[in-house]
């Protein structure tokens, strides 16, 4: 199980496989507990319910909009979205944080600023979950930080 205090970063594909996944017609607000069949989505609900402190960055939120808008979704839908990861965030006791940015070596810089989030010292995350190569690749533990599909994040969250 993870206890709620623990502070979570969720990589932007998170975010997007939850606005993007599925028919393409998302709720705003995802249902609490998590009853769907994308493990993205049901990971973003656990947040709604202040199941952890989750945190993100302008990075995260600049990079949902401009992909969420290239798909075809309004400003309008994209902004709301963008707004709604930032209350989340407080919502859950953490915070939306600009880190600062280090090369981790991964050889993607997106994910780099990822896992430079997860280590800044006013973050300090114990877990990163994520849907990308990249990060996953890194391993299931990096610096001493646990990287996780959504689908196992929510089965530790949930304990299912």
């Amino acid at each position: 199980m993870i206890p709620p205090v623990t502070p979570v970063v969720f990589d932007i594909n998170v975010y997007l496989d939850y606005i993007l996944g599925g028919d393409g017609s998302w709720p705003l607000l995802p249902n609490v507990p998590p009853t769907t069949a994308n493990p993205a989505a049901d990971a973003v609900s656990l947040a709604f319910a202040a199941s952890f402190r989750l945190f993100a960055s302008p990075h995260i939120l600049r990079n949902i909009v401009r992909v969420t808008r290239a798909a075809g979704q309004s400003q309008k839908t994209t902004g709301a979205f963008a707004a709604a990861v930032a209350e989340m965030c407080e919502f859950s006791g953490g915070a939306v944080i600009e880190p600062e940015t280090r090369d981790h070596g991964i050889g993607d810089y997106e994910d780099s600023l990822v896992l430079s989030l997860a280590k800044d010292p006013a973050v300090d995350a114990l877990v990163i979950v994520g849907s990308d190569h990249h990060l996953l690749d890194v391993g299931k533990i990096w610096d001493g930080r646990a990287i996780l599909r959504p689908s196992d994040f929510v089965r530790r969250v949930v304990g299912r």
